[in-house]
């Protein structure tokens, strides 16, 4: 079988874009790689919920699936959550139960929400849980990221001209993402690796920790590799060939 193909999931205010530098340096190691577009970023109206996010990324690890694919699927920061979700029956055993001859072999977290089944971010009708940056609007449905506050959410070791870039891309996130609730956590079922960046806001790094210690104590789990890295919160921007070589690295496991 030839090798795994990537499917890379951006996170909140995000968008398959910001995978570009990644893709073009995975191409370059032979793999091919594919960034679906999630449907709670940016759409208008806003989503009702994440339902739309779980679709779309169980639409496009299937069709690799049955195309004979075996396939990597990558989760930045709040897509941990729903790619969680979106991945049950589809790891490599039970796609070969089903007679097909690809299948999920890998999860990578890259900071992300690395959540049990019954997650909810945040009650309905809510901002519970929400740092102050993330700027609430009840009335559009929608969460705003500010430019000024984008180098400390995301962006901590790429300099001021290229954040100013990247922070004109931001687009609304839907308010109701945060309210829907995991139904699944694939990294039971499937080998998981989590890529902890040292250099990403103090809070975010403890509470992906803590996320990885209670996910290991909780019960079963496949959780076989943290790798920590010296990177902000998008080291797919800032360290793009580095991120690549990882990602290889850790799907060879």
């Amino acid at each position: 079988m030839s090798k795994p193909v990537f499917v890379l999931l951006h996170g909140a205010w995000h968008s398959p874009t910001c995978w570009d530098h990644v893709i073009a340096a995975l191409n370059r190691q032979g793999y091919s790689a594919v960034a679906p577009a999630l449907p709670s970023t940016g759409s208008t109206p806003p989503t009702p919920d994440w339902s739309g996010d779980v679709k779309t990324i169980r639409k496009t690890v299937l069709e690799l699936i049955q195309e004979n694919h075996n396939v990597i699927v990558v989760a930045h920061s709040f897509s941990g959550m729903t790619a969680g979700t979106a991945l049950e029956g589809l790891d490599k055993r039970a796609c070969e139960s089903k007679g097909l001859k690809g299948g999920v072999v890998r999860l990578i977290y890259i900071n992300a929400f690395l959540v049990p089944e019954g997650f909810q971010h945040s009650p309905h009708g809510t901002r519970n849980n929400m740092i102050p940056e993330m700027k609430t609007d009840f009335t559009a449905g929608t969460i705003n990221v500010q430019p000024e506050d984008a180098k400390d959410m995301f962006y901590q070791d790429l300099d001021d001209n290229t954040v100013a870039e990247l922070s004109k891309n931001l687009r609304p996130q839907s308010i109701a993402s945060y309210w829907s609730t995991t139904t699944y956590a694939a990294w039971r079922y499937i080998p998981t690796a989590y890529i902890l960046c040292a250099g990403d806001r103090p809070t975010t790094v403890a509470a992906a920790q803590y996320l990885i210690d209670t996910a290991k104590s909780s019960g079963p789990h496949k959780i076989d590799v943290i790798l920590k890295i010296e990177a902000g919160h998008s080291p797919f921007l800032s360290m793009p060939e580095y991120t690549a070589e990882a990602l290889t690295r850790i799907g060879q496991l």
